[in-house]
């Protein structure tokens, strides 16, 4: 079978040479035209292959972006939820801060009340240990002067 084909391939190649020696010059013109759009065919055929493979590349990368996408969507909504919880916290220990600022300020009023009222104290004291003083002088002086002639009265 073998014999067979190869000697149909090689009456095939004898009757193109017949053929060009007998068309000349036209025939090999168009051959060369129809070699020059197989070529093109070709080259095109390959920029199609290689524009199908990025296509493909292409909707690859597309559905994994989408999911990564999706993904980090979810995350932005769960650091935004994040977000607003911390700056309600923070809100409230904004408030927390000022009632202590207000409660230091009034414990320095008091502590500063209370030296003026212990000031106060400490002078009334003084005041009064000047008077006990001055009655025990009295004390003595009439212990001593006033006493005893009147106890040579009784």
């Amino acid at each position: 079978m073998q014999e067979k084909s190869s000697r149909i391939e090689q009456d095939i190649k004898d009757l193109e040479k017949k053929i060009l020696e007998i068309g000349g010059s036209k025939l090999l013109t168009q051959k060369s035209k129809v070699d020059g759009i197989r070529v093109h065919i070709g080259i095109a055929n390959d920029e199609i292959t290689k524009a199908e493979v990025a296509k493909n590349k292409a909707e690859k990368d597309s559905v994994r972006l989408e999911g990564t996408l999706g993904s980090n969507s979810a995350t932005l909504e769960e650091l935004e939820a994040e977000i607003q919880q911390l700056d309600k916290r923070l809100g409230e220990l904004g408030n927390e801060v000022a009632q202590l600022r207000e409660k230091v300020e009034a414990a320095q009023a008091a502590a500063e009340n209370s030296k003026e009222d212990l000031e106060n104290l400490k002078t009334e004291l003084d005041e009064k240990e000047e008077q006990i003083s001055g009655f025990r002088q009295r004390e003595v002086w009439f212990l001593n002067a006033i006493w005893p002639s009147w106890l040579t009265r009784l």
